[in-house]
């Protein structure tokens, strides 16, 4: 089974555009969990400022398996996630 890697950056610019929202509405979708479970492992971490707004105001910033999705909404990031596990469940 392919544990997918979900990184929400916590920063407090990433945080006041709406980090923890996206955090949240991952950690609610708990049917979406289950219907996936056995095909893929989503683990999902709030880390650290990853410096990516110095220059601009993009965040908030995920990562899902390391592909970088600026100004990410819950929307854009449930979409990364369901390709990646589609992606997975393709090579198995």
């Amino acid at each position: 089974m392919k544990s997918i890697l979900v990184e929400v950056c916590a920063g407090t610019h990433c945080t006041m555009m709406g980090a923890m929202n996206i955090l949240d509405a991952i950690h609610s979708l708990e049917e979406f969990q289950a219907d996936i479970s056995g095909v893929c492992d989503i683990r999902v971490v709030a880390i650290p400022c990853m410096n990516l707004c110095r220059d601009t105001a993009q965040g908030p910033f995920v990562r899902v398996d390391g592909r970088l999705i600026p100004q990410a909404e819950s929307e854009s990031v449930m979409a990364a996630i369901m390709s990646r596990c589609q992606q997975t469940a393709g090579k198995e």
